[in-house]
């Protein structure tokens, strides 16, 4: 079981317990308080790397909520690069780790991000 919104839930089976309530007594100041973590799909067209994830944090860059990417090759922390001849109909953002590995995330067709 496992806490979602309100009530605990099954990952497996979806079951949620209805019956038990809980007032919430942590502090939740904003969303990138609860430091928000996706696991990202490769949706490039290497076959080798169809099984490689990657994890993504949210984190606040000055103003503006950003991404915490973690190499998937080398588990180092990526720092954000810019684009080389960016096309402006690609809404990427390219990352590059101290072992010069690059990432691109890149919005999929079904709304959910992924790496190349």
């Amino acid at each position: 079981m496992v806490m979602s919104y309100e009530e605990p839930e099954c990952l497996a089976c979806g079951y949620v317990e209805y019956s038990y309530t809980r007032e919430f007594t942590g502090n939740r100041n904003n969303l990138l308080s609860t430091a928000t973590r996706y696991v990202l799909r490769y949706v490039g067209d290497s076959p080798a790397l169809s099984e490689t994830l990657t994890q993504v944090k949210l984190i606040r860059i000055r103003n503006r909520v950003g991404f915490a990417v973690n190499c998937p090759f080398c588990e180092q922390i990526m720092d954000e690069s810019s684009l080389s001849g960016k096309r402006p109909e690609a809404r990427e953002q390219r990352y590059k780790c101290n072992d010069g590995h690059r990432v691109s995330l890149i919005p999929c067709s079904n709304g959910m991000l992924g790496w190349r």
